[in-house]
């Protein structure tokens, strides 16, 4: 398989994770409607830049692609963050309630 299809996909899948975790922590419909035009805009820029990459074979180097990777990273570590935060927060709202 090509390397970048490869990095293509894991990279998805891990802000696929990390909003998976945050729709699980969050169990609020109105939250889980927000979420969804949030992991668009995070996975959309990096699959249309692969994609075209993979179409076109461009004989330099494809700087808008290694952007697309870099935002989808920090974006995904953000959401990833943001899910430990949520859990977090939860675990201590569950010890808090059960101590009372």
């Amino acid at each position: 398989m090509n390397r970048l299809l490869i990095l293509t996909i894991a990279s998805e899948m891990f802000l696929l994770l990390s909003f998976l975790i945050i729709l699980l922590t969050t169990r609020k419909t109105k939250k889980s409607i927000f979420l969804i035009p949030l992991l668009i805009i995070g996975g959309f820029p990096l699959l249309y830049l692969a994609i075209d990459h993979m179409n076109s074979h461009y004989v330099d180097a494809n700087i808008g692609l290694g952007l697309a990777f870099m935002f989808t990273w920090i974006y995904s570590a953000i959401a990833f963050v943001v899910a430990i935060i949520l859990i977090v927060r939860r675990k201590r709202k569950n010890n808090i309630s059960k101590e009372q």
